[in-house]
């Protein structure tokens, strides 16, 4: 999927209401003309889907989704293209911008059609089929309920027509907020959604059913997205390219930060491994790793560009003075830490993680067992202060925050907004379209990765490359974003080079060095 957006905010369903009242009411644009743009636009993008073709049909239901529509026809009738509109809705019950845009339709005699009754729409499954290709103007952004009776069936009859489908703001019966379907829900190959992208766009499943998205201005002014606000933002790989800076030529390793990282143990000695390469990968100048001493040999002889400490015996030993006095060596000259990445959360474990992170004045990275550990202390938690980055995958976050995956996965972005505030860090939500939160409410979506990247491992590259960030000196948001971003995009070269079942978390390691390469230039 390609997406082409203007700008990266995206907004709910009661802020796009807003952004198009001030557009109207405040800022003077008339509705018409707001109509017009957005019509205009989205035959663009019909057009670049068509390739070839000349065919299409157009799909009108309601309101000004509908309208829209008809906008849309009469750019592409005016050049050229053979189109057909299919009325869901008798045109007595039209109003508005879209009466309007109905009326000027038929002063052109384009060929109109009425679909709004079970009779009408017999055989319509066949006549798309023998257009080709569909403009889905049913239904746009305010469906509340299941769609249902004949809306219902045109739905279906679009998606059995099995033709390519331009969804028109948002596919039809697909909720604007959530990305949820309303009982039916129009599969598009594409969809024009006007003046930010929504917030049901952005996270699965409804970026699933929208296929390419591409952002169609429609004149409207910034001022008008600032007072009506918006949730979140995409990230924005163009803010992120000159975060590393350059490289001058009296720099040393010291010049890159020392990172300490708490991974490993034995049996789960490679997540240390990933942790620690994917951090040099990303130019740290030096990665320690402290974690037992029946697991230190084992990461010696896997990672040879990293320093290896034994600070426990084992998982389960006591935590005494030496050991105290060792880790607090240990911090002396470190820039950054990262916590979890295989330790378990046995008792001597668990209590030595608390102890670090009470101890360190520098910002860390918490994953996978770490989060468990605080999720089991929270008393303890709160007696942290230096900055840190969470990074929990649905699992961690429902221990975390206490509440089951279903309902982190239903609402992820909330979920993590809420969450990073609670916490006062910064959080990245793990899996398809990670969510990145920050402690006053700020929200970003991830659209680097893939589904080949469902597999082991692939957490521990992500909090070495934030933790190589941090050491480096970016602050806490930028290291998450950045990382996020790239370890997503690694993952989609490592998946065209190997497909994404065969995909394993140490080829994006490997995809790293070009990424880094293209980006200093």
């Amino acid at each position: 999927m390609t997406e082409q957006w203007n700008d990266c905010l995206f907004m709910t369903r009661a802020q796009m209401r807003e952004y198009d009242r001030i557009a109207i009411e405040n800022i003077g644009i008339p509705g018409p003309v707001l109509m017009e743009n957005a019509g205009r636009g989205a035959a663009r993008m019909a057009m670049d889907l068509l390739g070839e073709k000349r065919r299409l049909a157009v799909m009108a239901g309601p309101g000004n989704n509908g309208g829209d529509g008809f906008v849309i026809a009469r750019h592409l009738l005016n050049a050229g293209y053979e189109v057909k509109i299919y009325m869901a809705v008798p045109a007595s019950s039209l109003g508005g911008d879209a009466l309007l845009n109905h009326g000027i339709l038929h002063a052109m005699d384009a060929p109109i059609f009425d679909m709004s009754d079970s009779g009408s729409a017999t055989g319509l499954v066949q006549l798309l089929r023998e257009d080709g290709f569909v403009v889905d103007a049913l239904l746009g952004t305010g469906v509340s309920r299941n769609v249902e009776g004949h809306l219902g069936d045109l739905i279906d009859m679009i998606n059995d027509a099995a033709v390519p489908v331009l969804a028109v703001d948002l596919p039809s019966g697909l909720d604007a907020d959530s990305g949820t379907p309303w009982g039916k829900v129009v599969r598009a190959t594409g969809t024009a959604t006007f003046g930010h992208l929504k917030r049901g766009l952005v996270q699965h499943p409804g970026a699933g059913f929208a296929g390419r998205i591409r952002v169609v201005s429609i004149g409207v002014p910034g001022i008008a997205s600032d007072r009506a606000g918006w949730d979140g933002s995409m990230i924005d790989p163009g803010s992120l390219r000159g975060l590393l800076g350059e490289r001058t030529e009296d720099s040393h390793k010291g010049t890159f930060g020392h990172l300490l990282l708490l991974a490993g143990s034995l049996g789960k000695t490679g997540a240390a491994v990933l942790c620690g390469k994917s951090a040099m990968r990303v130019g740290t100048g030096l990665v320690t790793i402290a974690t037992t001493a029946n697991a230190q040999p084992v990461i010696e002889s896997k990672c040879l560009e990293v320093m290896v400490e034994a600070l426990l015996d084992r998982t389960d030993a006591p935590i005494t003075d030496k050991v105290v006095k060792r880790l607090g060596k240990l911090l002396d000259d470190k820039k950054a830490v990262v916590v979890g990445p295989g330790i378990t959360t046995a008792p001597g474990v668990s209590a030595l993680t608390m102890r670090l992170l009470q101890m360190m004045e520098v910002p860390a990275v918490v994953d996978a067992d770490g989060i468990n550990i605080l999720a089991k202390d929270p008393t303890g938690a709160g007696r942290i202060t230096a900055p840190m980055v969470f990074t929990p995958h649905p699992g961690e976050m429902a221990r975390l925050i206490n509440k089951s995956i279903p309902a982190i996965q239903a609402d992820r972005i909330s979920v993590t907004r809420e969450a990073a505030k609670w916490h006062k860090v910064v959080i990245v939500l793990k899996g398809s379209r990670s969510v990145v939160a920050t402690p006053d409410g700020r929200v970003f979506v991830n659209p680097t990765g893939n589904p080949g990247m469902a597999s082991g491992g692939m957490g521990d590259v992500l909090s070495g490359m934030i933790g190589g960030f941090l050491a480096q000196g970016l602050e806490p948001l930028d290291a998450a974003l950045l990382g996020t971003y790239i370890h997503g995009h690694a993952g989609d070269l490592a998946a065209q080079r190997l497909g994404q079942p065969a995909l394993l978390a140490s080829d994006l390691i490997c995809e790293l060095p070009s990424i880094l390469r293209e980006w200093s230039r």
